[in-house]
């Protein structure tokens, strides 16, 4: 079965008896020419992602790429054991594969940093990797040498990105269709009300990308019909929570499988009057709203309802803050030359910066307070919360980022690391379309796992005891790490 993403998923279990028969299945090696590679990891205590509890003194039995069965060591009997690879993995603990479900490598081509980004996400325990929009031409031939494993990298799936003609002046779209025009290229699409969406969606589709992201000006029409087109062909679409002049509400009640920063929920509780001066030019930047208002629960309902994972982001939040969104926070501000801006012209005559047209509009004020305290309640209102970054760890830290989004989920959040790990694995897979496949320990799923020295349960720290990552069924082991020297890319260092 050839599944989105373009990988390809072999499931051993077809040519096998129910897991629970041990016996028949490695009678099942025989009378082929050699039948299918065998690895046991003897002894862990599995932490299979479902959210239930730790099992002790289990053996995974794997298959080539895949999960055979997960069973009580003493169950191994030597009809199973003859001919293995056995793993002595008794004292660690087993997690299913990270999924760090939002980063960019791509978003300038540089090979070389992308492989020493994804270097450091693998033998960090991340075995799957969303990237939300990039230059598609350097992300397919990424994807390709981490799924022939080539490089030493996490299965990368990416998104084809549509957004409103307006967007298309931001200098990220340029660098990432570098050489095309942005907004007229097949992973960078220029989309409005008059798009023939078959077209578009077919034309995203043949990128080879997993998902198709959506961005910014955007009404909620539009995002409803491009979401039910998607669905139609069979592709998730990952949106902003807010793509202005659709806000939170709307894009959840659209049925996206994914909404990216969780800052911008507070846009469904902006006045109507302030949002619509926001989106006529007359105000721009930040406005403060009640972050406590009834239909921010309204949005958690629909997300709930429609199956759609909170991709937080909590990271950027606390690294970052709203510096980027500082800079023309000029609420209040009228277009340039409009009567008026003489009077408001601040000392010596400086009057307010333009209105940043790539970013029209008004967005809620959430301070890093606000962002834990929302990401807890879609939480706690059974919303699925998946881990992503939005970002990197500086260039000479050996673990990724995604290591302290889920410290942050744990200790910031306040969510227990059962209900972490699940959103570092599981909900990740579910954002991207794959739960079938990946995000558990489970026969069936590709054999994506994390062995740890430390006790995941005990907190976040013990994530830095990875041991070995397994990505489909190859063996990386962390004592194998070697961080290097991070390349250069124009405009200095990875960050």
């Amino acid at each position: 079965m050839i599944g989105r993403g373009g990988w390809i998923a072999v499931s051993v279990l077809a040519a096998l008896s129910p897991a629970g028969d041990l016996s028949a299945q490695a009678g099942a090696r025989e009378g082929g020419a050699e039948g299918p590679a065998r690895t046991i990891f003897r002894g862990a205590t599995v932490i299979d992602g479902t959210g239930a509890a730790a099992r002790d003194g289990m053996a995974i039995i794997v298959e080539d790429e895949v999960i055979a069965a997960v069973v009580p060591v003493d169950e191994l009997g030597a009809e199973v054991l003859e001919g293995a690879e056995v793993v002595d993995a008794s004292g660690w603990h087993a997690i299913p594969g990270l999924v760090e479900a939002h980063t960019h490598v791509a978003t300038m081509a540089n090979r070389a940093q992308a492989e020493f980004i994804l270097n450091r996400y693998l033998y960090g325990g991340i075995t799957t990797a969303r990237d939300m929009a990039g230059d598609v031409r350097s992300l397919m031939d990424l994807q390709r040498a981490s799924l022939v494993k080539e490089i030493d990298a996490p299965d990368l799936l990416f998104s084809a990105l549509m957004a409103g003609p307006d967007f298309f002046t931001d200098p990220r779209t340029v660098s990432s269709a570098a050489g095309e025009t942005p907004g007229a290229v097949t992973w960078m699409q220029a989309v409005t009300g008059d798009t023939d969406l078959v077209e578009a969606v077919t034309l995203a589709r043949g990128t080879w990308a997993t998902g198709i992201k959506t961005y910014a000006a955007i009404d909620g029409e539009l995002l409803g019909a491009i979401a039910a087109e998607a669905r139609r062909q069979g592709i998730p679409v990952w949106s902003h929570v807010h793509v202005g002049p659709a806000r939170s509400l709307e894009v959840a009640r659209a049925g996206v499988r994914a909404m990216s920063h969780v800052c911008d929920l507070g846009s469904a509780a902006i006045p109507d009057d302030v949002f619509r001066e926001g989106q006529e030019g007359r105000r721009s930047g930040f406005v403060d709203v009640d972050l406590n208002d009834p239909v921010i629960d309204s949005v958690f309902a629909a997300m709930r309802r429609n199956g759609t994972v909170l991709d937080a982001t909590l990271r950027i939040v606390v690294q970052i803050g709203q510096r980027r969104m500082a800079a023309i926070d000029t609420v209040g501000a009228r277009p340039p030359g409009a009567a008026g801006d003489s009077a408001r012209a601040g000392p010596g005559g400086r009057r307010p910066p333009p209105i940043d047209r790539r970013r029209r509009g008004v967005r809620p004020r959430c301070e890093t307070a606000d962002a834990f305290a929302l990401t807890r309640r879609a939480w706690e209102a059974g919303v699925m919360i998946a881990a992503g970054t939005d970002g990197m760890t500086p260039p000479d830290s050996v673990f990724p980022a995604l290591h302290e989004e889920i410290r942050l989920l744990h200790e910031d959040v306040g969510m227990p690391m059962l209900d972490v790990l699940k959103a570092a694995s599981y909900h990740g897979a579910v954002a991207l379309g794959l739960e079938d496949e990946i995000g558990t320990i489970e026969p069936g799923r590709k054999a994506n796992i994390a062995f740890l020295r430390e006790d995941p349960l005990a907190g976040p720290e013990s994530l830095r005891s990875v041991e070995l990552t397994v990505k489909r069924g190859t063996l990386y082991y962390r004592r194998d790490f070697v961080l290097g020297e991070p390349p250069e890319r124009p405009g200095g260092p990875p960050g």
